[in-house]
């Protein structure tokens, strides 16, 4: 946006499906509408600004959680969309022709405001952060809130750089628990222009070996991923979970240029989708996303979630809020059907050497 620009906000309406539903309902009705449209999903993901790879990633992990099949292929015809897609579509076409002329209306009086941007989102609370699910449901919160607040999903490096060049004012990583996570906290705090650090305990989650229902390749550990007739997905280098498998790779002795170094994602639904649609055998992800979709899952180690915040008074309110949010009973509560997740730390504020004592017992 340009500097002095003014801002024209428009009222808007967004599904949501509840905690356990993944990410991009907005992202899948627009590719379905795409598909419907060109009678492609290649030719819909391109539409879109999609990989051919994370639109099947979407379907599937939709379809998952619908039980409902979205679209049928055929190598002459192309891809269609099956009728539960369909009445999606239409349901959510009827939604936002009825409530257009009422959310127009009722947006009068925000534009009649002088709102003018200086560039950037004014006042807008950005969240640079690694992929998880409670993520979403916390934003949503603090949007009902009243707080202004955006999100940009990165690996778990990429997210603090960000927080240290003042891209965004909260980063989300992972590290895992024990000596598994020293040398990446190591590499975490060894950033060039990394600030002092605020920390908040969000979530300590499970991470493991997600794999096809049934484990039909008999994957019993970490050494089997060498085999050449197993598909490995990996993540994007710079996420928390993908430093995480490299030191596991390193200490195993693994081989991985036996592995198929092109496939990666950007999330854990996303590996998790490939694995259960049959375009891969096996991932390092969460296992409640392993579960969401009835997989198997091998666990390899715990790791604790932050919130990171630069040091410094501007913070501090910022602090309290995320803190008393997550301090709440109903908030607490919402881990209890999420397998491998436990809340005990949400809301407990770290320095640096606190963290590292919750983390490696120093």
């Amino acid at each position: 946006m340009s500097e002095n620009a003014v801002i024209t906000p428009r009222l808007g309406i967004e599904w949501d499906f509840g905690p356990d539903a993944p990410a991009g309902i907005g992202r899948l009705l627009s590719l379905l509408a795409a598909i419907e449209t060109t009678g492609s999903i290649a030719g819909a993901a391109r539409h879109i600004g999609f990989s051919y790879r994370n639109a099947w990633g979407l379907i599937n992990a939709w379809q998952g959680y619908f039980g409902q099949t979205l679209i049928s292929t055929a190598r002459a015809s192309g891809s269609t969309l099956d009728d539960f897609a369909r009445r999606l579509l239409a349901v959510d076409r009827d939604a936002r022709q009825s409530l257009a002329a009422a959310l127009h209306t009722a947006s009068q009086p925000m534009r009649a405001l002088p709102l003018q941007s200086s560039g950037g989102v004014a006042g807008a609370l950005r969240i640079a952060a690694s992929h998880d699910p409670l993520l979403n449901d916390l934003i949503r919160q603090l949007r009902h809130d009243g707080l202004s607040v955006t999100l940009s999903t990165h690996g778990s490096l990429e997210s603090l750089l960000a927080l240290a060049a003042r891209r965004c004012d909260i980063a989300g990583f992972h590290c895992p628990v024990g000596e598994l996570g020293r040398d990446i906290w190591a590499l975490y705090l060894a950033q060039h222009g990394l600030p002092r650090l605020r920390l908040l305990g969000f979530a300590r989650r499970t991470q493991g070996l997600i794999l096809a229902r049934g484990n039909p390749r008999g994957v019993r550990g970490l050494s089997d991923l060498s085999r050449a007739d197993l598909r490995f997905v990996h993540r994007q280098p710079g996420a928390g979970t993908r430093l995480a498998f490299d030191q596991l790779a390193r200490q195993a002795g693994l081989d991985t240029r036996a592995l198929n170094e092109g496939d990666e994602e950007h999330t854990h639904a996303a590996v998790a989708a490939l694995i259960a649609s049959d375009e891969a055998d096996a991932g390092l992800g969460l296992e409640a996303f392993a579960r969401r979709l009835g997989l198997e899952f091998l666990p390899l180690f715990e790791e604790m979630y932050f919130l990171a915040l630069r040091d410094g008074p501007a913070s501090r309110r910022t602090l309290d809020v995320l803190g008393s949010l997550l301090h709440q009973p109903d908030w607490q509560v919402r881990a209890q059907d999420m397998s491998g997740y436990s809340l005990d730390e949400a809301g407990v504020e770290y320095d640096v050497p606190e963290a590292e004592r919750l983390l490696f017992g120093r």
